[in-house]
């Protein structure tokens, strides 16, 4: 996983060199190579689903705005006015409204995380989709990749808790719209987060190295670096046959070594090669086919 956020991070834009990478953009990258049908097929399903979902967190919304201006009101009433029986009931009257003003606050916390936090996803009350699923699972991990925003003042990286990702509305967080994130964010953090939410260029290449989700119109996906053409090209490197396949952590580190030899020899002038912690994932199953193959193969 990388390390924390540094300085010098630039916001995701189109173009290259770019470090912050909004979720929405990242799924919708992954399920299609053009940017606009992924986007519209992530968007179509987060559609169908969302319609009850949308209608409580405005009625929530409503109910909790309504009695908050109420007990303000009430509140300022109680401050300018003089002692009374009149103002011990509209002093209950408020703790009332205050307490009618929390409740959808309430309500919407437990239905999404339950009455604690959970130490595992919860049943989802809506249909599945297999990327969103995949993509989450790296995401719920603890040595996962962190997502994070940008606090709108000191453009301070904010990481998310992993736990946010266990919710029943959970897909909701990778909608491009603030509004659908605000179903999810909103009330446990008090606020609806209108910035995206964000992976480091670094994890994203992790994910896309250590799975292969399928996207809805095309045949895989399309990744920045040949790593299948590196690994079929080095199954002919003679310096194979001199590993010492009993030393495990020996060995990935010298395939993991040769890869990136691969990779700067066919590097273009820019010298834009994969990072080496990208890299390891196919050393291993390189490590494991060589572990594995037939006896007469072996040496």
């Amino acid at each position: 996983m990388t390390s924390g956020p540094g300085e010098g991070w630039k916001v995701f834009a189109d173009g290259d060199g770019v470090d912050d990478i909004p979720l929405w953009k990242m799924l919708a990258k992954i399920r299609s190579d053009d940017l606009s049908e992924g986007l519209n097929a992530n968007a179509a399903f987060l559609n169908r689903i969302k319609p009850p979902y949308s209608r409580s967190y405005n009625l929530a919304l409503a109910i909790s705005s309504g009695f908050g201006f109420l007990s303000v009101l009430f509140l300022i009433g109680l401050v300018i006015s003089l002692r009374s029986e009149a103002t011990d009931f509209f002093f209950c009257l408020t703790l009332t409204m205050l307490a009618a003003a929390m409740a959808p606050h309430l309500w919407r916390q437990a239905y999404q995380y339950g009455l604690k936090i959970p130490e595992a996803p919860l049943d989802l009350r809506h249909a599945s989709d297999q990327l969103f699923d995949e993509v989450l699972a790296h995401l719920q991990k603890v040595d996962g990749p962190h997502a994070y925003y940008l606090s709108r003042f000191r453009k301070k990286r904010i990481p998310l808790n992993r736990r946010q990702f266990f919710g029943r509305l959970r897909y909701f967080l990778f909608s491009e719209h603030s509004k659908d994130r605000a179903m999810v964010m909103r009330f446990p953090t008090a606020m609806s987060l209108p910035a995206d939410l964000y992976l480091h260029r670094d994890d994203v290449e992790k994910i896309l190295a250590m799975s292969t989700p399928k996207r809805a119109a095309g045949p895989g996906r399309k990744v920045k670096y040949a790593y299948i053409e590196a690994a079929f090209d080095l199954r002919a490197d003679p310096r194979l046959n001199t590993l010492d396949l009993n030393d495990e952590a020996a060995a990935i580190h010298s395939i993991t070594d040769w890869l990136l030899e691969w990779f700067q020899s066919a590097a273009n002038v820019s010298a834009d090669v994969p990072d080496r912690k990208l890299l390891t994932p196919y050393a291993r199953k390189i490590f494991n086919q060589l572990k594995n193959r037939p006896s007469h193969e072996g040496r």
